[in-house]
């Protein structure tokens, strides 16, 4: 494509041009000129989304987390054992008879004269099939397991992350020269990321076996009929897998599954159950009409011990103790730079009940117990509180995690190539993206890269406490019992409640103990093949369409040059 400018002459006797309308070519001469100059855009690798994850790690060291499960079983147990009655006798055999009236002639003659025969005729010979079997007989084969299965499963805790990083790098703006050495500036993005835990938990159960098949095949002969072929049929299986007991750290559970759920769409309740860790332990003051003090110490289902005076007698809480299997599980996510989560349980929290102790003390009562009716195992008892004021510790457990990435790289590259700081050749190079060195090539080669983070993380596991301290006023609750067990109770309902109103009276900062820290390196994480890219080397003699460029633009400044002395205005162009 050509581009060619006129410019209109000036008639002879017009008046003479301004020197603003004389450089208007020569400018445009040089945007022509300029465009001639190449432009140059650095090039840029970009490895587009990385995401890394991993699961099931733990949360205490380097590797997966330890999961154990195991069961023994007690009782009997058999695999295709077969038995049956009746019997079969006789045999299938072949016996070979001579047909030819002939030949039993013959034979006759053979063996009462032995003279005169003549010459052996043909036997005539064929075979026949003699069936002498006869009976009739049945066979039952079973297989069964009868009996107890003892089992359990440990988890010691785990721990997930999901990162996500970008990264990119700079490749060189002009081809390189051989051995020539050159960065390519990597860069990377920590853009999101997020990690879980979840708490260690064992349980164990025992549950009753009971499993039964089998077969029967019977056949029935007739001598010189034959039998008739075996016949076999499945005999109607038992398959029963029914829980008996069932152990974690929360609860006991006798037969599992056994009655309807509670609310509709809810699980199956067991035949009992029974608190074990998530505990109340709960003391009570008691003083009958006469003024004859007493107390009371039970848990949530039944009491411990007691010297309650005769009822009626009014009763007042002292001080109640609550322990449960702290379950702290976390979730979090990429916050200034850094993955982290954290959580809490209190698993400890003792009150005491200034009001009550007060009333013991002799002090005018603030809350009132009375048991209603307490006769044939069945009680009822109420209990109103004035004013109610707790105070006391609470101590929890806490867990922090902090995740801190870094991408890593593993390049191959086609060709040996030059590493600053290494000797020799080297085929491959791998560590943090960022530390990428300097590069020097022997010819085009091709970068191929795989992705992969090294992750350190930190568990910081501490305890946590804490002074806190409740008010209710006008609180009223009741409970109905038998045999110790209690089958109707009522949430607490107070004044606070009713008129939505906070109770806390105060809660002193957290005290934090250390218990457990470690940095770590969480394992687990895929890795990820990234896209190849090459890089080529030149030698010291221009390009061919280098060249041209530099020729054109240096004829270029010639021409303008050329037009500014013509036209006096070279001085501008200077």
């Amino acid at each position: 494509m050509s581009v060619q400018f006129a410019f209109a002459r000036v008639p002879r006797g017009s008046p003479r041009s301004s020197p603003s309308l004389r450089i208007v070519p020569n400018l445009l001469l040089s945007i022509l000129c300029l465009a001639t100059v190449p432009a140059f855009a650095t090039p840029t690798y970009n490895t587009g989304p990385l995401s890394f994850t991993t699961s099931g790690q733990s949360m205490w060291g380097t590797g997966s987390s330890f999961q154990a499960q195991n069961s023994v079983f007690v009782g009997t147990q058999w695999t295709n054992k077969s038995g049956g009655v009746g019997g079969i006798v006789g045999s299938v055999t072949d016996k070979t008879v001579y047909t030819n009236p002939a030949w039993w002639a013959w034979k006759a003659c053979k063996d009462t004269i032995n003279f005169l025969c003549g010459s052996q005729p043909s036997k005539g010979a064929k075979k026949v099939i003699v069936d002498t079997r006869t009976g009739a007989r049945v066979d039952l084969t079973t297989s069964g397991k009868f009996g107890l299965d003892f089992g359990y499963t440990v988890d010691s805790g785990s721990v997930g992350a999901n990162v996500q990083f970008s990264a990119n790098a700079a490749l060189p703006q002009n081809t390189p020269k051989k051995l020539q050495y050159f960065n390519l500036k990597p860069s990377s993005s920590l853009d999101a990321g997020s990690i879980n835990s979840r708490s260690p938990n064992a349980q164990a159960y025992m549950n009753a076996i009971a499993q039964l098949s089998g077969s029967v095949t019977a056949q029935a002969c007739l001598i010189t009929q034959g039998c008739t072929p075996k016949g076999s049929t499945s005999l109607p299986g038992v398959k029963i897998d029914q829980p008996i007991l069932s152990i974690d750290p929360n609860s006991l559970k006798v037969v599992p599954g056994l009655l309807p759920p509670a609310s509709p769409g809810g699980p199956r309740q067991a035949l009992a159950e029974t608190k074990l860790a998530n505990q109340t332990l709960t003391l009570e003051g008691a003083l009958s009409a006469t003024g004859e003090p007493g107390f009371k110490l039970t848990t949530s289902q039944f009491t411990i011990a007691t010297n309650e005076p005769p009822a009626p007698a009014i009763t007042t809480d002292l001080a109640n103790l609550t322990f449960q299997l702290p379950v702290v599980n976390t979730n979090g996510g990429l916050n200034n730079g850094v993955i982290s989560s954290s959580g809490s349980n209190d698993f400890l929290d003792a009150n005491v009940d200034l009001g009550g102790v007060a009333t013991m003390g002799g002090f005018p009562p603030t809350q009132i117990g009375l048991d209603l009716i307490d006769a044939g195992g069945f009680k009822v008892s109420a209990k109103f509180y004035a004013l109610d004021v707790l105070a006391g510790p609470s101590l929890g457990l806490t867990q922090n995690f902090e995740l801190k990435p870094t991408l890593m790289v593993h390049i191959d590259f086609s060709r040996p190539v030059k590493i600053a700081g290494e000797s020799g050749l080297q085929t491959y190079w791998e560590g943090a993206w960022s530390k990428l060195p300097d590069i020097a090539l022997l010819g085009a080669t091709t970068f191929t890269p795989t992705y992969w983070i090294d992750a350190g993380l930190t568990n910081n596991t501490g305890l946590d406490l804490n002074l806190i301290g409740t008010m209710d006023l006008l609180k009223f609750n009741f409970t109905a019992s038998a045999g110790g067990v209690n089958i109707l109770s009522t949430n607490p309902v107070s004044l606070n409640s009713l008129l939505g109103l906070n109770n806390q009276l105060f809660s002193t900062p957290s005290l934090n103990f250390p218990v457990w820290n470690n940095t770590f390196q969480l394992g687990g994480f895929n890795t990820i093949a990234g896209t190849p890219f090459t890089i080529g080397v030149t030698s010291a003699v221009p390009e061919p369409g280098t060249f041209f460029l530099l020729i054109a633009g240096l004829g270029c400044v010639i021409l303008l040059r050329s037009r500014g002395r013509r036209h006096g205005v070279g001085a501008a162009l200077n």
